[in-house]
């Protein structure tokens, strides 16, 4: 303990010298983070290494803490990258009386699974750096520690760690009363490496939108969203089950589930009682302007035929100009629009309906900034596991979650805490309250002392002697 404490005071020494070296040869600010980071993280290092160690010289003092295991060997070495860098630590082995088993208990006590190589807090950043950019990149993310370039297989492997089954939101301890609700779905394309694409699901539940036209904001969004390929029931079940936790529906008007009118997204209309589709005016309007194409007054005609719920006349238009189309491809376009309208009737007319409720539908934005920003808007192919657990990682970055506190807290349930001598824990607050041994450290045991610049020589005689 009396080493630790002089580790840790010469390290303070070593900063201030460091300070007072660099101001004095004139370095740039930014070197000189740098320099103090190297500092830091080097004694990040060292009270790791004590605090395991320490852990270990319990465990071999304490026959009680350790039944049936008794000491096989002493001081076998172990390196694991940590946050501050390769940190390096000496254990014992210990065998079991009966069994004959052989194991690291100081290791499993911290958390340290046999053949790791890094730490399960610095496995945790690297994932959560995954959501936001490649796997290689994100092994990569400290340049100046050419240690913790980590491979892309590597942090690929940790993601496949990660369990991402269960939900990620709490009920409130209330349930909110709202007279509407809105969801909107939607799904993006994603490159498949083997086949024809993947289709993430998004869904986002909110309460109506708020803020300025240009900058409104959706009102206690939560995303889900994952790979349900064939499994729209699961989808639909987890967001019923957030409705049914979260809100009073006995006081809800209605819910309002928006969309392009995949079956999918009517398949929740469905499963969820007391919901109504509403037709994206985006995907509307898509259509609209293929069959309208350079002709802005049949647009026009088109679109205020839809906005009257004006179904004949509609129908009565787009054939017209079906007859009138110079191409195949022309009559095809509007053939097209005149399907996709008719089916989703029902969404046009809720248009009328929910006139002054509906807020409208943002779902292409959410795919956007939630899955095409990381899997698709680059030339990426992806496998079933790996986009299923993407898209479900940058779901619950959307909601607010930490990933890496989630990858942590998995790997970390069930460890006893971290304990160590509570001798050597008195004797550290001794020290260090008390000040003891101090005055003769600096004077006896600091090399070079006398040697050092005068500006350092004044701070450590003002220290000892305040002391």
């Amino acid at each position: 303990m009396v080493d630790l404490v002089q580790q840790m005071w010469s390290k303070f020494l070593r900063f201030t010298e460091m300070v007072l070296d660099s101001v004095e040869r004139g370095v740039t600010f930014q070197r000189l983070q740098r320099d103090v980071e190297d500092e830091l993280n080097e004694l990040g290092r060292l009270i790791l290494q004590w605090a395991i160690e320490g852990a270990d010289e319990r465990l071999c003092e304490n026959a009680d803490e350790r039944k049936d295991w008794v000491i096989a060997r002493r001081g076998d070495v172990k390196e694991i990258l940590t946050s501050f860098g390769m940190m390096s630590y000496r254990r014992t082995y210990f065998r079991h009386k009966r069994t004959g088993r052989h194991r690291y208990l100081a290791d499993e006590q911290v958390g340290i699974r046999p053949h790791q190589r890094i730490d399960t807090g610095l496995k945790g950043t690297l994932v959560e750096r995954a959501v936001e950019a490649s796997y290689h990149r994100s092994g990569k993310w400290h340049k100046r520690h050419k240690s913790w370039n980590v491979s892309g297989q590597t942090v690929m492997k940790a993601i496949r760690e990660v369990e991402l089954s269960q939900s990620t939101w709490e009920p409130p301890e209330k349930k909110r009363r709202v007279p509407y609700l809105f969801i909107q779905a939607d799904e993006d394309h994603v490159g498949n490496q083997d086949g024809p694409r993947w289709h993430p699901r998004l869904v986002t539940v909110h309460e109506g939108v708020e803020g300025p036209s240009w900058r409104k904001r959706l009102i206690n969004a939560q995303h889900f969203g994952g790979l349900y390929s064939g499994r729209n029931e699961a989808l639909w079940h987890e967001v019923w089950q957030y409705l049914e936790a979260t809100y009073d529906l006995e006081h809800v008007a209605a819910i309002l589930v928006s969309g392009d009118g995949a079956a999918w997204i009517r398949a929740g209309c469905e499963y969820i009682p007391g919901s109504v589709f509403v037709l994206d005016r985006y995907h509307a309007s898509k259509y609209v302007t293929k069959a309208a194409a350079n002709d802005a007054s049949l647009y026009g005609r088109l679109w205020r035929a839809l906005e009257d719920g004006d179904r004949r006349g509609l129908r009565a238009m787009l054939h017209e100009a079906a007859q009138k189309a110079e191409t195949d491809n022309r009559r095809m376009a509007i053939e097209d629009c005149l399907r996709y309208l008719d089916r989703n009737w029902d969404g046009i007319m809720a248009w009328q309906t929910f006139r002054d409720v509906w807020p409208g539908c943002s779902a292409e934005g959410h795919v956007s900034h939630v899955y095409a920003a990381r899997m698709s808007s680059r030339p990426m192919a992806w496998r079933c596991k790996g986009v299923d657990q993407m898209s479900r990682m940058r779901v619950m970055a959307a909601n607010g979650k930490s990933v890496r506190e989630v990858y942590v807290s998995q790997k970390t349930q069930g460890l006893p805490p971290l304990r160590l001598k509570e001798e050597r824990i008195q004797e550290l607050r001794r020290l260090i309250s008390e000040g003891r041994s101090l005055r003769h450290m600096v004077t006896y045991r600091l090399p070079g002392l006398e040697g050092c610049s005068p500006a350092l020589r004044r701070i450590l005689k003002a220290v000892v002697y305040g002391c």
